[in-house]
């Protein structure tokens, strides 16, 4: 949560004007100019919620009739925002000042959500000392202390340096009429001679295409694959057609530039005249997927076969690998001749459904999955990784209007918040905007269903980790209100918000509403209607502590046991949908795996080791336990292979060069498996920062591994999934999967060849250079 500007320790101004000293000795024991600090909001790290502290300067005046307050915040170099005029009273307890603000809080996808609250200060002083509170009376948990001492010289802002002037290049204007001209050229003189036009021009196109303001590349499949489909040689011509064309299309047919499939059909002639002309150069430049690509363009199917690439309702038929490993061509063998990737879903899915730790699902799938692993013959045990306070279990929900019209509610309430008592039906009513109004219409409420302000982030409504009632619950509670009632966007998002102990379970439901019924409602309660409203939400507690696991599964090595690859995925999810796509998938295609490992009779130099990880979505704390129990191991952990996201089929990874012949294996094991999809390393030799591992929005079970130096190369995945449409969210369900059931397939079969020719490599896997030496301390 922030207020004003969402600065750690950013700076403001509080200028306040007292009443007259003969009414209370405070207004000119104020007069002058304070430096003071107080919490403006907090923020969660694995877990754990902290303040976020600002700090700021009060400058006293007296003014007849009244008090008035002037904050100004300061940006991260110290200069002034504009200053925000504030009034107020002197009272016993000190100076009282209140106005309204906004609590900017980040929603689903980096989304923010903007809530107006009010803010109330009270401030002492006592010589030069400053001491006081700050109270968000819309919602806040309680007063945030205010503390400070006076200044003795005025504030004044630093003097920035003069902004140096833009760098030569730094911005242009709009293509030139000439360089249109030479996109155009090149991609027709590219499919007569690819390889040397893109020697020639590859690089200038690509600088061009980033620059220019008037043309843009959205993301497109076909991009992705021409970088797996054709033989290394011609990778980077193919793909530079890719480019070419699809520039070309937008500047001869600029009424059509933003139609993406228009787009790409045009650049995939281009492509497929490229390797015809490739082809006659060299036959060795022939190439399975560009051949299907060819003979979908004579049979005029070459739109379709476009709509393939995104993975979305392909087949898988048996294949055969041309590795020159007997272990890796009966991996690709058994995954094509008998996949099982969905299997292991539609069990975790529609079986256990949300996986949430604490609850009876996430401790049922952990048990399962150590015992499929051993029927498989692999071992396979249950490490704790931590406790929950009470156990959770969500059951069905529902909710429906009934008057003044009948009609079905679309809602969602977060995991570890009160369910009804049973069926429960009251009128509807809008909620408080402050503390004060809620303790004056405390009576209305009992019975009632209250609107509340603000958006749906996805937590709870009184607390992101610990579950702590506001003072304006607190208030609904004593007044008997049924549940409070907040606008969500759909899809409706549902994270969590734990209680502490068995004796502080919440018990005022916390509904998140669709938006347009809840504004429908909303809009009737103003015309003075009277919305009568139903709900029966089964969320169910048992007293705690509720111990879950890690499943950690390994096949051991042969030759360097201690030497370990490690493949993981969370087990746990939220419990809004049925965890299916996060990550589900994940941990399906890597059970997959280690059942194609093992069924396969590898026996890898080194060790093989599964960890599907516990409450990654409450702080990654599984993986937490697992690196503080296995301490002794992570430095022989080889890589840490992981997969947390969208679904689809894995198509690459980027590796260090030192890692390319080990990779190559994997490539040539993959090779033409499969009619669409496909693998390629991409070579980085960047060395990484561990140090931003973990504050990376997107960070997952890796991040842990990362920040103890073990590698964490990313996979990436080849697909159009509309993954941030379902993440956490009600959607989050098998059927949004199921299409991507060939993806799936192959990307366990992906995973699998990647950790065997990794754990079976002769080669020595050094971690040397992968990450930035780190900076020494001052």
């Amino acid at each position: 949560m922030h207020l004003f500007h969402p600065h750690l320790y950013a700076t403001c101004f509080l200028a306040a004007a007292a009443l007259p000293g003969a009414l209370y000795a405070q207004a000119p024991a104020l007069a002058g100019q304070w430096q003071f600090q107080t919490a403006t909001g907090t923020t969660t790290t694995n877990g754990v919620e902290v303040d976020l502290i600002d700090t700021g300067i009060l400058d006293i005046s007296e003014e007849q009739g009244g008090l008035r307050a002037t904050i100004a915040w300061l940006d991260e170099r110290g200069q002034l925002t504009p200053p925000r005029t504030v009034s107020g009273t002197a009272g016993p307890a000190g100076a009282v000042f209140r106005h309204g603000g906004k609590r900017v809080s980040t929603g689903r996808n980096g989304k923010e959500i903007s809530t107006d609250v009010t803010i109330r200060w009270t401030l002492q002083a006592k010589g030069n000392v400053l001491s006081g509170e700050r109270l968000v009376e819309t919602d806040e948990n309680e007063p945030k202390p205010v503390s400070g001492t006076r200044l003795t010289e005025r504030y004044v802002p630093p003097t920035l340096p003069a902004t140096p002037p833009a760098a030569s290049g730094a911005a242009r204007g709009p293509s030139t009429p000439a360089e249109r001209a030479r996109v155009v050229r090149m991609a027709n003189e590219a499919q007569r001679d690819p390889l040397a036009v893109q020697q020639r021009d590859g690089a200038w196109l690509g600088a061009w295409i980033e620059a220019i303001p008037d043309f843009t590349l959205p993301a497109s499949a076909l991009e992705n694959w021409l970088s797996i489909a054709g033989r290394p040689a011609i990778r980077e011509a193919t793909v530079f057609q890719y480019l070419a064309s699809a520039m070309a299309f937008q500047i001869e047919h600029p009424e059509q530039a933003g139609q993406q499939s228009a787009s790409d059909l045009a650049a995939m002639q281009g492509v497929l005249r490229a390797y015809e002309t490739l082809l006659r150069q060299n036959k060795l430049n022939r190439s399975a997927k560009l051949d299907a690509a060819l003979a979908a363009r004579r049979q005029d199917r070459l739109p379709a076969f476009l709509a393939t690439l995104s993975g979305r309702n392909a087949g898988i038929d048996a294949a055969t690998s041309p590795s020159n490993d007997a272990t890796a061509r009966r991996i690709v063998a058994l995954g094509t001749g008998e996949p099982r990737a969905m299997d292991w879903l539609d069990i975790l899915s529609n079986r256990f459904g949300g996986r949430m730790a604490g609850s009876d699902a996430y401790t049922h799938a952990a048990q399962w999955a150590r015992m499929q692993l051993r029927q498989w013959g692999v071992q396979a045990e249950l490490e704790e990784a931590g406790q929950m306070p009470v156990g959770f279990n969500r059951g069905p929900w529902s909710g429906k209007m009934l008057a003044p019209e009948e009609q079905p509610l679309r809602l969602a309430t977060p995991t570890y918040s009160a369910g009804t008592r049973g069926v429960q039906r009251g009128l509807a009513m809008m909620g408080p905007a402050t503390l004060e109004e809620a303790q004056a219409r405390a009576a209305q409420f009992k019975g009632k269903w209250v609107l509340i302000g603000g958006e749906n982030g996805g937590g709870g409504r009184d607390g992101s980790t610990i579950h702590q009632p506001r003072a304006i619950t607190r208030v609904l509670l004593q007044a008997g209100a049924l549940g409070t009632i907040q606008s969500g966007e759909e899809p409706l998002y549902a994270a969590s918000a734990a209680p502490a102990a068995w004796a502080a379970l919440p018990t005022l439901p916390d509904i998140k509403l669709a938006a347009p019924q809840y504004a429908d409602i909303r809009q009737r309660l103003a015309r003075g209607e009277a919305v009568t409203l139903e709900f029966d939400v089964r969320n169910w507690f048992y007293p705690g502590p509720v111990t879950y696991h890690n499943v950690v599964a390994r096949i051991p090595g042969t030759e360097k046991p201690e030497e370990i690859v490690l493949i993981g995925a969370h087990l746990d999810s939220y419990d809004g949908g049925t965890g299916a796509a996060d990550n589900g998938g994940g941990v399906a295609t890597m059970l997959e795996a280690m059942r194609l490992l093992a069924l396969s009779g590898a026996k890898p130099r080194r060790t093989i080791m599964l960890v599907a990880f516990g409450a990654e979505e409450i702080g990654r704390k599984g993986s937490f336990a697992f690196a503080e129990r296995h301490a002794g191991q992570l430095e022989h952990i080889v890589m840490m292979l992981n997969r947390d996201g969208r679904p689809g089929a894995i198509d690459g990874i980027a590796i260090p060069s030192a890692w390319k012949s080990v990779f190559g294996r994997v490539e040539l094991a993959l090779q033409d498996i499969h009619p669409v999809f496909g693998f390629a390393a991409s070579i980085n030799d960047v060395p990484r920062d561990a140090s931003k591992a973990m504050s990376a929005r997107a960070g997952s079970d890796d991040a842990v591994f990362s920040l103890h130096g073990v590698p964490t190369p990313k996979f990436t995945v080849l697909g159009d999934f509309d993954y941030a449409r379902v993440h956490h969210t009600v959607l989050d369900t098998y059927d949004n999967v199921q299409p991507f059931s060939a993806a799936q397939q192959y990307s366990a079969i992906a995973i699998a060849l990647t950790a065997y020719e990794v754990a079976n490599a002769p080669e020595e896997i050094n971690r040397k250079g992968y990450y930035r030496a780190a900076k020494a301390a001052p």
